[in-house]
């Protein structure tokens, strides 16, 4: 009697499957088993559409034609992601230029001729010049005085044409400045190049007092070029006690390689 009792659920569970399973077959159970297949339905179509899905990624996924092409895909976006970030870099950088370069011309009232360094040309006797996209037509003339966007001087012009002109950078020894020593004395000489490195400023009178360090400005005495443009500092003194001139050295202080926005001061 214990035994009937320990297998009684499970007697009642196969008697009422089996009993569904009659009831299935004669069509007793057909309305609600529509009713219950109405209800899952949506269900259904999203469980059937994941695993669709999922079949579908793992069938590519298995698929190495597919997989490369994708990768090509996707490195073509990278590579065109990387020169949009690029330009949009380059962009912005020349932006702040043109936008100090215009601050320096506004606070000092000067009138100057923005332009963009187009070329740039190398001569067997180390002098170094600059083809900018503005010439005569934008007013250039030789001698014209060209400065960085901070006001530093970087040379002058000293060839024109219609729509260019050419700029001799102050470390050419054919590029010669009025210059001054920001010193007690306000010492006068000229600069010129030195190999295409450094500038020298020659013609220092030997009693005067120079010292390494001392800035080194326009003087005002070349036509065309205003009093007071950055030219460099002094890097190192020559001064021999038999010689009626001193020499300086003079470090530039911007590196002339870097230009790439220019402005020609008209006065």
């Amino acid at each position: 009697m214990k035994k009937l009792k320990k297998y009684n659920p499970f007697i009642k569970f196969l008697v009422a499957v089996v009993l569904l399973i009659f009831l299935h077959g004669i069509g007793l159970l057909s309305p609600l088993e529509n009713f219950l297949l109405f209800l899952t339905k949506p269900l259904n179509a999203h469980l059937y559409s994941w695993s669709a899905s999922l079949n579908n990624s793992y069938n590519v996924s298995q698929d190495p034609e597919v997989l490369q092409a994708k990768i090509q895909e996707l490195n073509k976006r990278i590579s065109t992601l990387t020169v949009a970030n690029s330009q949009y870099l380059e962009m912005d950088a020349e932006n702040k230029k043109l936008r100090d370069a215009l601050n320096f011309l506004s606070t000092n009232n000067f009138k100057a001729v923005t332009a963009r360094i187009i070329a740039k040309q190398v001569q067997v006797n180390d002098n170094s010049d600059l083809v900018i996209d503005r010439g005569s037509r934008d007013g250039l003339t030789p001698g014209l005085g060209v400065v960085n966007e901070e006001g530093i001087i970087v040379g002058k012009i000293v060839n024109v044409k219609d729509t260019s002109a050419t700029v001799c950078l102050t470390i050419s020894s054919d590029c010669q400045l009025a210059a001054m020593i920001q010193n007690g004395t306000k010492t006068q000489g000229v600069t010129a190049g030195d190999l295409g490195l450094t500038i020298k400023m020659n013609y220092i009178p030997q009693l005067e007092k120079i010292a390494i360090g001392d800035m080194i400005v326009t003087s005002g005495l070349s036509d065309n070029i205003p009093r007071g443009l950055l030219i460099g500092k002094i890097a190192q003194v020559y001064n021999a006690s038999n010689e009626v001139w001193q020499t300086a050295t003079i470090e530039p202080l911007l590196n002339l390689d870097n230009l790439t926005i220019v402005s020609v001061i008209i006065q």
